[in-house]
């Protein structure tokens, strides 16, 4: 696809029923200033532009996100089977905890937020009220040959926790825009699975927004396989300091696959901590890319904040490419990053074989080893696991 034809893919979106104009004429204006991306951006640099481009020729599925977004396995997402202390956001209240902060955002929104901007036509938008503690699964599916973009908007009152488990199903050739945006308000939890699971030629574009108030505590422990393409972008902004940032993340690359992950956490105050570990597995002649942003701003003094890629190449042909990054402009913080790609050991394969077992059965011993940090976190609620990777569920088993 050429920038010419991307222009005409922009003019002929439909205009968004849930959006405000302005937000979407904006993000649509975006699109069309910044073009498609190219190799001369370093976020995009040793990506797959080919792939990334392909997904412009798929239709844009016109289902409600009432039947793409379930609560369940089997009950559709509305205002009946919502567990207690969650109830649905008026239009008021997204406009207020939304659509304002992020229209002073303009330029500043990645293409993947600014795609779902262009594309969304409808949102869903749920409130944790205050002094509660609510569990939530929501299974999100897609359509065979079909762009389907979902926005989830997600505000935590003070002193309530949010425990949620989410799932992204690929269809086969289909493509997923998915954005979650999730508010934390002043001494608020929330402990945030997040599995996706591609098919065959499915591609993911999804965002994870998040934004802390005072006293906050979130923890994000993400699993991703299976996608012809994935880039999933993950933002966390302290607004105020004094909160706690947990990220524990797994990608699982195989065949010619292409997975990215970009993660992005600014400290916009004083005494913000972060613990971030963000694992890879590639095999056959997959490719793995990472990139992380720590920012610590003058403003952010006492911060303490940690970043660690590691990564277990299964292949010689395999390629990964990893990235941690930090600036820092305070200067009394205590913050580290590092990065490590390595194989299997030999020594390791070698101890277990004397100890009967085959070459096989170590390697994959060691391998759920390398997982069992991630996806043991990972809670499952319902006890019926078919919506999730039978290698994510394998990899828990002791």
């Amino acid at each position: 696809m050429k920038n010419e034809e991307f222009i005409n893919w922009i003019n002929s979106l439909k205009k968004s029923t849930a959006l405000p104009n302005k937000l979407q004429r904006s993000a649509k204006a975006s699109l069309k200033k910044n073009g498609l991306p190219h190799k001369r951006l370093e976020g995009w640099r040793v990506s797959n532009l080919n792939r990334f481009k392909s997904i412009f020729n798929l239709p844009i599925a016109e289902q409600k996100h009432s039947e793409l977004i379930k609560i369940s396995l089997n009950k559709i997402l509305n205002t009946n089977n919502l567990p207690d202390g969650i109830e649905i956001l008026t239009e008021d209240e997204i406009d207020h905890s939304y659509f304002n902060e992020l229209d002073q955002l303009g330029d500043n929104k990645s293409l993947i937020n600014t795609l779902n901007d262009s594309t969304n036509n409808s949102i869903v938008g749920l409130k944790v009220k205050s002094n509660n503690t609510v569990s939530l699964d929501l299974i999100i599916t897609n359509i065979e040959k079909e762009l389907a973009p979902t926005k989830i908007i997600i505000v935590v009152e003070n002193y309530s926790q949010l425990d949620i488990l989410q799932v992204i199903n690929g269809a086969q050739s289909s493509a997923h825009s998915h954005l979650i945006e999730i508010h934390l308000n002043e001494n608020s939890t929330v402990n945030h699975d997040f599995v996706a699971i591609g098919k065959e030629s499915s591609s993911l574009l999804g965002t994870i927004n998040i934004k802390q108030r005072r006293n906050s505590n979130y923890s994000l422990v993400s699993f991703q396989e299976g996608w012809n393409l994935s880039r999933l972008e993950k933002e966390i902004i302290q607004l105020d300091g004094n909160a706690k940032t947990t990220i524990k993340s797994l990608s699982v690359a195989k065949n010619n696959q292409e997975l990215a992950t970009h993660t992005s956490v600014k400290f916009s105050g004083p005494n913000g901590h972060l613990e971030q570990l963000n694992k890879a597995i590639v095999d056959n002649d997959a490719h793995y890319i990472f990139n992380g942003l720590i920012e610590v701003p003058q403003i952010a003094q006492k911060t303490q904040a940690s970043q660690l890629s590691k990564n277990l190449i299964l292949s010689s042909n395999g390629r990964i490419n990893t990235s941690p990054q930090l600036k820092i402009i305070a200067d009394d913080v205590k913050c580290n990053h590092g990065a490590t790609i390595s194989q299997l050991e030999d020594d390791q394969i070698f101890y277990l074989q004397s100890r009967g077992i085959n070459k096989d059965q170590a390697n994959s011993l060691l391998v759920k080893g390398f997982c069992k940090e991630i996806t043991n976190n990972i809670q499952f609620r319902n006890n019926n696991h078919s919506y999730l990777s039978d290698y994510l569920v394998q990899s828990q088993k002791r």
